[in-house]
């Protein structure tokens, strides 16, 4: 037996004894000492909370997105997600959702609506090019584009939502410095940047969020990188590490 349960047994059985009774005081005691047990207890179970990403693999069903005899942009985009988030449970404190999880098609509206549902702390949504002849490599990752103008007025809530909603944007930059700066170890030169854009998904959102554009469908190269397992797992772990950084690096 610990000793913990040794010390409660021994200050039950004096409780007990004392002039053949139970006493007021010893009541008191008594439950003073388990009272003290309980935090002891309590904090030593308590577990650091997980940021929750929610990465979203673009089109799905009947969508196949880019695709060609070798790719279905579908289809890597999903086992690119499933990689991210078997990687993530190799870590502590970050937590990966997915929007989908199988060959299904999901609405604009679906994805976000799977936002508030499960309250994520940031949302990447994967994607891959294609265009502009075989030429065209690399990878793109764009954030929302910014309010030009602060609405106002007498009523503050407007006000207060926007700076929530600019505080996300400014998140948004951050987050896609550290997914581009994880990239390049996997992608050297191959960032073509990252870029303000407006998006359907994104600027619906008030939590930081990105598109990432992986590579190019159209280049023979690029093709070739996403459609190799090392490649695709060598992605993923940089968009954790990614990740990870970004976290660790907020206020």
């Amino acid at each position: 037996m610990n000793q913990p349960a040794n010390d409660m047994k021994d200050g039950m059985e004096a409780m007990a004894f004392m002039n053949g009774r139970p006493t007021k005081f010893g009541l008191i005691a008594l439950t003073m000492f388990v009272f003290c047990m309980l935090p002891l207890t309590a904090a030593g179970a308590q577990r650091p909370a997980a940021h929750l990403v929610l990465i979203d693999p673009a089109h799905g069903g009947e969508d196949s997105g880019v695709f060609s005899d070798k790719l279905h942009e579908k289809d890597l985009t999903l086992n690119l997600a499933i990689l991210i988030r078997q990687e993530a449970q190799k870590m502590t404190g970050l937590q990966v959702q997915l929007t989908r999880s199988s060959d299904r098609r999901m609405t604009i509206a679906e994805r976000i609506k799977a936002v508030g549902t499960t309250k994520a702390d940031c949302l990447i949504s994967l994607h891959v090019n294609a265009g502009f002849g075989k030429k065209a490599t690399g990878y793109e990752i764009y954030f929302p584009g910014f309010q030009q103008e602060v609405s106002g007025g007498k009523d503050s809530s407007p006000i207060i939502k926007d700076m929530t909603r600019n505080k996300s944007l400014n998140d948004s930059v951050r987050l896609a410095q550290q997914i581009q700066s994880g990239l390049e170890t996997v992608l050297p030169r191959k960032g073509r940047g990252l870029r303000e854009a407006p998006s359907p998904l994104l600027d619906a959102m008030n939590i930081p969020g990105l598109v990432v554009e992986i590579g190019f469908a159209t280049n023979p190269d690029d093709l070739k990188k996403l459609t190799g397992p090392k490649t695709q797992k060598a992605i993923a772990n940089a968009v954790v590490k990614g990740l990870q950084n970004y976290f660790s690096s907020l206020p």
